[in-house]
């Protein structure tokens, strides 16, 4: 897929940002990932929490360091975000795993999400992780498409969270 490239952040403007934000919201549903979403605080310290988010720095109990990049297109239009967490920890290994991605509502169905997981696990090579577990729900066929598309294979050991199944992959 040409004419789509995954960018930090501070390489979005906050026009492009709050249209990807309103675009979830329109829809009714929880911004994926959710380190996407924004916080309370300025666009410009909003980027700076994510910057010391890579380094590791002022993170909340629990949570690792971590990178969020968003795919674009040409025009510099948001159409998803992903997040990789540089390690795991117990509740990651279960759910969340290396990657959480997500494809704005209004741009989905048109091999996103197999193209921003492509480009996130040329990144999760730079942090030296070589095998990469990635979640999705059950109900989700998009995504888990997007998994086995890149490689991803099924983990028997599933999981369930509020009584949804969870299912695990690993790509190597």
């Amino acid at each position: 897929m040409t004419g789509i490239q995954l960018v930090k952040p501070e390489a979005i403007s906050e026009k492009s940002y709050w249209s990807y934000i309103n675009d979830w919201k329109e829809a009714g549903e929880t911004i994926i990932p959710v380190a996407s979403a924004p916080g309370t605080e300025s666009f410009e310290a909003q980027v700076h929490k994510w910057k010391n988010e890579e380094r590791g720095v002022d993170l909340p109990a629990g949570w690792v360091s971590s990178s969020l990049y968003f795919l674009i297109n040409e025009d510099h239009k948001i159409l998803g975000a992903v997040h990789i967490r540089h390690e795991l920890t117990e509740a990651l290994m279960k759910l969340g795993g290396h990657i959480g991605y997500g494809i704005r509502p209004d741009e989905r169905r048109k091999g996103y999400a197999t193209a921003i997981l492509q480009q996130a696990l040329t990144e999760t090579e730079k942090f030296g992780i070589s095998e990469v577990l990635v979640t999705c729900d059950d109900d989700n066929p998009g995504s888990f498409k997007a998994i086995e598309s890149n490689g991803g294979v099924r983990d028997p050991r599933d999981e369930e969270e509020n009584g949804v199944l969870i299912r695990r992959y690993w790509i190597r």
